[in-house]
C-alpha cells in the first residue's frame, strides 16, 4: 500500500516507486493524469467511462475513519477494472496503480467534532455531506500537481431512491470547491438512473453495497421505514454557510501551511 501525505502534497508530488516507472516508460505527461476516486461499484463506473475523455487515470483510495471492510478487495476491483478498461480501449488508456490517503483529523474537525454545535446552528446534520466534501479536500492538492481533474462516481439517482450527498444541490457545492482550486470535478454517472446501465458499463455483475467498504453511519439520515429525512432549506443553510465556506478556507491555510483544522472549522459555527 502506497499511502500519499495529505499535508505534503501542497507542495510535493509523492507517488510510488512503481507508478513513477510508468509514468517514465510510457512518456505521460504529468498533465494527462487524472484522479479515480476509488471505492464501490459506482466509483467504477464512473473510472471506466472517464476513460473516453481521458487517457490515464491515477485511482486513489480515499479513508475516512468511519469505514471498514477488507482492505484486498481494492485490488481485486483495481484488477477488474483495468481488465475492463483494457478490453473497451485496448493499450490506448492507463490505469495507475492504486494509491492511498487519510487525513483522520481533518475528518474530525469537519464531521465529528462539533456535532451538537451544527445541530444547534443549521437544525441539521449528517456526517455524509461533509464526508463527501473531505474525499474532494484530499485530493485536490494532488488534483492540482497533475491533470486538474477529479472523477467522481455520485448519481443523482439510485433506482429511484436517492442518497443525501449525492442530490443536486449538493453535488454543485463539491463542484464549487473544486473549480475555486481550478480543479474539474467530473461525474460521468451522474445522471445514470438504473443500477442495470452501471452493470452494462462495469461488464459484470457488482450487487449493490459489495465488493466495497461499509461505513458505521450507513442509512443515519433515514427513518425506521428507510425514507431519507430531508429538509431542503436547512440542508442549503448548512452548504451555503457551512461546508462550502469551511472547505474553501481549510485548503486555502493549508497553502500557507496552516494544518489546524480544528482552530479554522471554529470561525464558521
Amino acid at each position: 500500500m502506497y499511502y500519499i501525505d495529505f499535508k505534503t502534497s501542497f507542495n510535493k508530488l509523492e507517488l510510488s516507486e512503481e507508478t513513477f516507472k510508468i509514468i517514465e516508460e510510457f512518456g505521460i505527461n504529468l498533465k494527462d493524469i487524472a484522479i479515480g476516486e476509488f471505492s464501490g461499484k459506482d466509483s467504477a463506473a464512473a473510472i471506466i467511462e472517464a476513460f473516453k475523455e481521458v487517457d490515464v487515470i491515477l485511482p486513489v483510495v480515499a479513508f475516512t475513519g468511519t469505514d471498514y471492510g477488507d482492505k484486498n478487495i481494492f485490488y481485486k476491483n483495481w484488477e477488474l477494472i483495468n481488465k475492463r478498461v483494457k478490453n473497451l480501449y485496448n493499450d490506448d488508456k492507463i490505469l495507475l496503480p492504486l494509491h492511498y490517503m487519510f487525513e483522520p483529523k481533518l475528518w474530525n474537525a469537519l464531521n465529528g467534532r462539533f456535532v451538537s454545535l451544527i445541530i444547534k446552528k443549521f437544525g441539521f446534520y449528517t456526517p455524509c455531506i461533509g464526508c463527501h466534501a473531505y474525499l474532494r479536500i484530499l485530493r485536490i492538492p494532488l488534483s492540482k500537481q497533475l491533470g486538474r481533474i477529479i472523477v467522481g462516481g455520485e448519481r443523482v439517482y439510485h433506482n429511484g431512491d436517492f442518497k443525501i450527498d449525492q442530490i443536486e444541490m449538493v453535488l454543485k457545492v463539491y463542484e464549487k470547491i473544486c473549480k475555486d482550486f481550478n480543479v474539474e470535478l467530473k461525474l460521468p454517472i451522474k445522471y445514470v438512473k438504473e443500477n442495470k446501465k452501471i452493470k452494462e458499463i462495469i461488464g459484470v455483475d457488482w450487487e449493490q453495497g459489495k465488493r466495497q467498504f461499509s461505513c458505521v453511519f450507513s442509512g443515519n439520515y433515514r427513518d425506521k421505514e428507510g425514507k431519507v429525512i430531508f429538509e431542503e432549506e436547512k440542508v442549503r443553510k448548512f452548504l451555503d454557510e457551512f461546508i462550502y465556506p469551511v472547505s474553501v478556507e481549510i485548503i486555502k491555510r493549508c497553502y500557507k501551511g496552516d494544518f489546524r483544522y480544528i482552530e479554522i472549522v471554529k470561525e464558521f459555527i
